[in-house]
């Protein structure tokens, strides 16, 4: 099994608990919920008016349903996600919320996003970098982009020492069991396989500016728990006239 179709087997299964679950796994890492590691997040974009935003890895539309409750006007939120589950809830949740006009759902990859070029004022991805090939997502948000369009993500943080051999297969293996008891077998290979695409800060600048990106910053959050890799706030510029192909 691919490790994309270990991610939808997994995220299938963790659909109706999601935002739950995510609240009790960020208080035990971090000693932050779910809801103020959203707001670390939306709280670096400059929302004006007419804008177009993608939330790339939805999940449940946290991020659109939260940003269409702030009543900022004139906005109109894609939410992509990989998971049909996931999108299933979150469309009824939206629904609930009488928030149908202005979400749209779109059930697909970040690594072959189905949009034109030039069609966002903002893309967004909180949670979820980690399982994903960085490279391919900051291509196709590049391209999706505006020009003087924004990106922005916030994720798991990493440190020089994983990128030793010895010690990242330790930490996957500690991924592995931790999973493997709180949650199961499917949720175990999924972070242990997210292990290789966690990037450090200096790593985060490289690989945004390698894809075009201008106006980058990239910044550690404090965990909480002495013993937790830092949590990390990304935000680029598209610029206004591109300079590659």
């Amino acid at each position: 099994m691919s490790e994309q179709d270990h991610i939808i087997e997994t995220f299938t299964e963790m659909a109706s608990r999601y935002e739950s679950l995510m609240n009790s796994e960020l208080n035990r890492l971090w000693g932050v919920s779910y809801l103020d590691f959203i707001q670390e997040l939306i709280n670096e974009i400059d929302f004006v008016g007419y804008q177009n935003i993608l939330d790339i890895a939805t999940g449940t539309a946290f991020i659109p349903q939260y940003l269409t409750a702030q009543k900022i006007p004139y906005h109109h939120v894609v939410g992509l996600d990989l998971t049909f589950e996931m999108l299933s809830n979150a469309k009824e949740q939206i629904g609930k919320n009488n928030n149908n006009s202005s979400i749209q759902l779109v059930c697909a990859s970040a690594h072959a996003m189905p949009f034109k070029k030039h069609t966002f004022d903002v893309v967004t991805c909180c949670l979820a970098t980690h399982h994903m090939n960085v490279d391919l997502l900051l291509r196709n948000s590049y391209s999706s982009l505006k020009p003087n369009g924004m990106f922005h993500a916030a994720d798991v943080g990493g440190s020089k020492k994983w990128k030793i051999g010895i010690i990242r297969t330790l930490i996957k293996v500690v991924a592995f069991v931790y999973f493997m008891f709180a949650e199961n077998l499917t949720r175990a290979r999924a972070e242990s396989e997210a292990i290789a695409n966690i990037l450090t800060v200096s790593e985060w600048r490289e690989v945004i500016k390698a894809q075009g990106f201008v106006s980058i910053k990239a910044r550690e959050l404090k965990s909480k728990r002495f013993w937790a890799p830092n949590p990390i706030i990304i935000e680029a510029k598209k610029p206004m006239m591109e300079e590659r192909k």
